[in-house]
């Protein structure tokens, strides 16, 4: 008996054998003439990142010819709960088996690993990919469509290929495999060089890759990225004052990023999103678009009074130039929205920022089901568009700070307004920014029903000037937004006084609420504080019971901002809105 259980085992593994070498040569054999044709020369991309907007990082994996360096990282990855995918090669599969099974039973997900090859065309990458598919499903029952090309620069060979099969080519936005740090020793010295000065955590999305047996001392791969995910990744979950351990571990739950495998994002089709929007598509309301009949510097100033919201630091001599002294005076300096009936105050955040900064105001937020108005800068939304995605799926409204963050005026050496821009080059600056954001979250709605994004604008510096307003105007914006006060919460000195800031920001000195009062605050990693004295704001607003004089609520501009509003309206009824001193 045992014997003939020998000779099945040895038939099954001969069966399995003759299996894999028929594969190899069909595989080698076949003709993707017509495949190619119908692919019609699209090309695959390597992607930084997957779009979604689910809280998480993706973290893959190459090099599996060591065991040990292999069951530290795979340590590590079940210590935390994670997922990863491991891109396995044709040699891998022919030479480290056993690793193979390893990352199998921890858990973990198998992807497809091309390596560049001497005269390989695109019918050699077709087969190369179809035969590392074959062999997974058969080997280890994990079907895949992710590959990673393992090492050099794009090859078109490999792009066509890999689209072709109906694959996705997956890259990284971290690159932790660096040939300068192979004979590195700690974590300590490398964090500072693959992350720099400004880089305060990962992004929602991005993928990070690490090989396995890169390092000459093996143990530093698990402890980099033990390091990534202590520095880089638990830094994102956010964690009020004061709070006790088990308060620490109940928000990390409900504002952290977790890491997980490609397949983990592409499953989950509710989280994922086409990018970029296209914008024809979307309705008249939301799309990009400039006046029939544009306004001229001579024409704007009506509009201007109408549509400027200002702030009581901005006047006749600071940050406003091209309008008269008439129109100065004109021009509305309270920054509040007077049409407020009732205790309603609107929390704003400029700039654009890290993960990590921006993920906890919008989980503070969240916490206190509080509204707020995002001014985001565009030029850099491209590198992280799930992140801008992320502030509109937590149903938070989103305006423009323009492109560039390129203020209109600026004063001279001899204290004069300047301007900093031609006229054409602000028009362009304001009309991409506009653009980019409706490419971004253009189709994203609001709870009510309302598009997530606004026609609102808060200049850089708060400064204004004839011309940029023209341009503005002239480019669809329907506001031009300030504020009532600003925290300056990039400089706070701390964490008492920003509380107080915000506490005289949003009351006035008989602690009664600032009706309409617009708070300029920021998003951007050098404002961490901002969050948490937002949290110590609104939790002892919280605790006030209804109806107190002091208790105030949240709204978004939005509601307020429409084409039928007008700031320079100089009285309003009180049971329409705030009543001016």
């Amino acid at each position: 008996m045992r014997n003939q259980g020998t000779l099945c085992i040895l038939l099954s593994v001969f069966c399995v054998f003759t299996l894999f070498v028929g594969m190899r040569e069909a595989a080698a054999e076949t003709d993707y003439t017509a495949l190619r044709a119908a692919n019609a020369g699209k090309m695959a991309q390597r992607q930084p990142f997957l779009l979604t907007v689910k809280p998480v990082v993706i973290f893959t994996f190459g090099g599996l010819s060591q065991q040990e360096p292999l069951e530290d990282v795979l340590a590590v990855l079940v210590e935390r709960g994670m997922r990863g995918t491991f891109f396995v090669t044709e040699r891998e599969l022919q030479r480290n088996a056993d690793n193979i099974e390893r990352i199998v039973a921890a858990g973990q997900d198998l992807g497809i690993g091309l390596r560049p090859e001497a005269g390989a065309d695109f019918a050699a990458y077709c087969a190369q990919i179809e035969r590392i598919q074959t062999e997974l499903k058969i080997r280890y029952g994990i079907e895949t469509n992710v590959v990673r090309q393992m090492s050099g620069a794009d090859e078109d060979a490999i792009n066509e290929a890999v689209s072709a099969m109906g694959c996705i080519l997956v890259g990284q936005g971290l690159n932790v495999v660096q040939s300068k740090h192979k004979d590195a020793q700690t974590a300590e010295e490398l964090m500072p060089q693959l992350f720099g000065r400004w880089t305060t955590s990962l992004n929602r999305g991005e993928v990070v890759y690490l090989r396995t047996d890169f390092y000459t001392r093996t143990a530093l791969t698990a402890e980099i990225f033990r390091a990534i995910l202590a520095e880089k990744l638990d830094n994102i979950a956010y964690h009020a004052p004061g709070a006790s351990n088990a308060q620490m571990a109940q928000e990390s739950m409900g504002s952290g990023y977790t890491g997980v495998s490609v397949q983990d994002v592409l499953s989950d089709t509710s989280t994922r999103y086409t990018y970029p929007v296209d914008v024809n598509t979307l309705p008249e309301e939301i799309r990009p678009y400039e006046r029939a009949e544009k306004l001229t510097e001579k024409t704007v100033a009506k509009e201007f009074l109408k549509r400027y919201i200002g702030a009581p630091e901005v006047g006749e001599t600071d940050r406003m130039l091209g309008f008269s002294r008439t129109e100065m005076r004109q021009a509305d300096r309270t920054g509040i929205v007077k049409t407020v009936a009732d205790n309603t105050v609107f929390f704003t955040f400029d700039d654009w920022g890290s993960d990590d900064s921006v993920n906890h105001l919008l989980y503070v937020l969240r916490k206190h089901q509080a509204h707020g108005t995002f001014f985001v800068i565009t030029r850099s939304i491209h590198n992280n568009p799930n992140l801008l995605r992320a502030i509109a799926a937590e149903g938070q409204e989103i305006g423009s700070h323009t492109n560039g963050h390129i203020p209109m005026t600026v004063q001279d050496d001899k204290g004069r307004q300047i301007p900093v821009q031609h006229p054409e080059e602000y028009y362009e600056d304001v009309r991409s920014s506009y653009e980019k954001l409706a490419m971004t979250v253009g189709d994203m709605k609001l709870p009510s029903g309302r598009y997530a994004l606004t026609r609102l604008l808060r200049p850089p510096t708060l400064a204004v000037s004839r011309m940029g307003a023209t341009a503005i105007f002239n480019n669809g914006f329907g506001y031009i937004v300030n504020g009532s006060g600003s925290t300056e919460d990039y400089s706070t000195v701390s964490m008492e006084s920003l509380v107080g800031i915000l506490h005289h920001l949003t009351h006035e000195e008989d602690g009664t609420v600032k009706r309409g009062a617009i708070l300029v605050m920021h998003m951007s990693s050098t404002s961490l504080a901002t969050s948490k004295a937002l949290d110590m704001l609104l939790t002892a607003n919280d605790a006030l019971p209804d109806g107190h004089p002091g208790k105030f609520k949240t709204g978004f501009l939005g509601d307020y901002l429409t084409d039928d509003y007008d700031q320079s309206m100089k009285q309003v009824p009180p049971e329409k809105g705030y009543k001016l001193h």
